[in-house]
């Protein structure tokens, strides 16, 4: 994840507007002068709180579920791409998003296992079991991948504390969980549909 500081590229330089007050009086010009320098002055205050506020947000807000969400999704499409192609899915973390450790971890089991059909039919001469198996160690070690890269830059950023560390421990538990549920109920489907055709 990338932290840009805030743009003050567009913020006007000092003596912007010299050429209008050079018809003003003296005193006008003064006036119009002090008041760009305080304006400009605010404007650079305004952009460093901005840019502070930016970074501490990382040690309290959303931003670290944000980054693990985000790292594991990009795992998750480097290891599918071989068999899906690059980019499996538009990896844009969206605004506002519940950034619990439960929500998280449904995220991502929900984005990595909603590939498994695909997977099927790019490996179709594999047993079913043996399809699913071979989905799950892939995702599962994409997965492995993309919380390591999180915990290294939240490590790197000192925020891998506290209930910052607390979470990410939790959304993983979450994320193994749910990849053993849905790994249960692939191979239960996949009997009840087996008992079907012999019962026809």
């Amino acid at each position: 994840m990338e932290i840009h500081n805030q743009n003050t590229a567009n913020v006007k330089p000092a003596n912007s507007g010299a050429d209008k007050a050079a018809n003003q009086p003296a005193s006008q010009t003064d006036s119009m002068s002090n008041q760009t320098v305080q304006a400009t002055t605010n404007q650079l205050k305004n952009a460093a709180i901005l840019s502070a506020q930016h970074d501490a947000e990382l040690s309290a807000g959303n931003e670290p579920m944000r980054l693990l969400y985000k790292a594991a999704i990009e795992a998750i499409n480097e290891e599918l791409a071989p068999v899906m192609g690059e980019r499996a899915i538009e990896t844009a973390v969206e605004e506002g998003v519940d950034t619990s450790p439960q929500a998280t971890a449904d995220r991502i089991v929900s984005f990595a296992t909603q590939f498994f059909s695909i997977y099927q039919q790019q490996n179709a001469s594999m047993e079913y079991e043996e399809q699913l198996d071979s989905f799950m160690e892939v995702i599962g070690g994409a997965i492995d991948q993309g919380f390591d890269e999180a915990k290294e830059i939240l490590t790197s950023l000192k925020v891998l504390e506290g209930d910052i560390a607390l979470g990410v421990d939790e959304t993983y538990s979450i994320v193994q969980a749910g990849l053993a549920d849905f790994r249960q109920s692939m191979l239960s489907t996949n009997d009840d549909v087996n008992e079907a055709e012999q019962s026809q």
